[in-house]
């Protein structure tokens, strides 16, 4: 399962990575210069606005650098390595150049290694007229995915205003239950249900839950413990499709579980599913978009082979534009590994639907408990050499603290056990 939790992580490294940078800045270069821009085209309105990361005068050259910080090595990193990243820094360039009535100007990709802040660059220079191109062909693609998904947005809510309940007749309690989950949902509130077994509860919850939906902010999220949950989630997703119904339905799958590798190990460098995956993403999740509804993970790992990406990450992007995410209670509620762009960001309306919630007990014992390996601390030690900061003071008092600690526990064992002896 990927964990958000480690993205954090991640950017809080990063953060300390541009810092570093960008505190060897000239008298005259500038950070964080604000490059805004707004197209009319199509009949969309789009608003593009960044931050670049420096402005600089380079060996007397008005430079755009985008600074990129990574844990890869960077003997494995080329220009064309991570594709994003120069367009990235292409835009930006070319909206200052608009905005400044400038003809030429160069960019500076530089990646920096985390933790060594050791870098490595690429310099290109453009003229106005080769990013202006380069604008135009990416707003215009911008723009056919908006058309696609404003598309597939008027048909979802026309299919789910016209959806009727796919039998003829509720069960008892069935029409009672429906009523209080519409309510709750619509009340932003929080319903508890206990209903015997036999009821058709996963029917009546998604149906209802389907009803309340009225913006692309809202999004649908079937929780359950189990695989044979999910089974069933996706099963009732193909029965409302039968009378009609037209959205978007992804199932998630830990990483382990959809890895088309021998062994799971996300270096692109092994992992030819992982290299050049943000080549060949957006073709993916198009051509599944275009063609299909149910993403289960069947579905996915076959579309994810054809185009050589790597299903979990894959998987993951295809939730951004499903309009239900049938997945494992860890995706909203581990604080390690819930997906934060959902349950923490402020855009989306998540709207959770929690199979048999009593299995919640035990498994958040487990999600909000930590634990200490005084071994994988000791191993951790050994790794840190060369760091240019390093923590290998800190490791080895956090290993004392921890065998202090040891020690105070067995002592007050061994004490507890003699207070607990028979008398002679």
């Amino acid at each position: 399962m990927t964990s958000e939790f480690k993205f954090n992580r991640r950017a809080l490294d990063g953060t300390n990575a541009h810092a570093f940078l960008q505190k060897q800045y000239c008298e005259g270069d500038q950070k964080e210069v604000f490059v805004e821009t707004l197209v009319e085209k199509r009949g969309y309105s789009i608003h593009i606005t960044g931050r670049m990361d420096g402005l600089r005068y380079i060996d007397n050259t008005l430079t755009v650098e985008e600074i990129k910080s990574t844990t890869s090595d960077l003997e494995l990193i080329e220009i064309d390595t991570r594709p994003d990243h120069l367009a990235q820094a292409k835009l930006y360039a070319f909206i200052y150049m608009f905005n400044n009535n400038i003809r030429s100007i160069r960019v500076r990709l530089v990646y920096v290694k985390t933790k060594t802040f050791e870098t490595k660059d690429f310099y290109k220079r453009y003229n106005l007229s080769q990013l202006k191109r380069f604008f135009e062909n990416t707003v215009n693609q911008y723009i056919d995915w908006l058309e696609l998904l404003e598309t597939h947005r008027k048909t979802k809510m026309k299919s789910i205003e016209g959806l009727l309940f796919p039998f003829d007749e509720y069960r008892e309690g069935q029409y009672l239950f429906m009523g209080a989950v519409y309510k709750t949902i619509m009340t932003n509130d929080i319903l508890y249900s206990t209903a015997p077994t036999g009821i058709g509860k996963t029917v009546a919850a998604l149906f209802s839950a389907l009803k309340t939906i009225q913006t692309d902010k809202d999004k649908v999220f079937y929780l359950t413990a189990k695989n044979a949950g999910k089974t069933i989630a996706v099963e009732t997703v193909d029965l409302m499709k039968e009378k009609g119904l037209k959205l978007k339905t992804i199932v998630l799958h830990s990483k382990e579980n959809m890895c088309l590798m021998d062994t799971v190990d996300c270096d692109p460098e092994i992992c030819p599913y992982a290299k050049g995956f943000f080549n060949r993403v957006n073709d993916a999740l198009k051509d599944i978009f275009v063609h299909e509804d149910v993403y289960d993970r069947e579905l996915v790992l076959l579309y994810a082979k054809y185009h050589t990406i790597c299903p979990h990450e894959f998987s993951l992007t295809i939730s951004n534009f499903s309009d239900i995410v049938i997945c494992d209670y860890n995706y909203a509620f581990d604080p390690r590994t819930h997906l934060i762009r959902y349950f923490e960001e402020e855009y989306y309306n998540p709207i959770l639907l929690v199979d048999e919630a009593h299995n919640l007990i035990s498994r958040s014992r487990n999600m909000y408990s930590a634990s200490i390996s005084l071994s994988a601390i000791q191993e951790l030690k050994k790794h840190v050499k060369g760091l240019k900061f390093s923590p290998k003071t800190i490791i080895s008092k956090v290993i004392q603290k921890i065998m202090d600690y040891a020690n105070e526990v067995q002592l007050y064992k061994s004490q507890f056990h003699m207070k607990k002896q028979p008398d002679d």
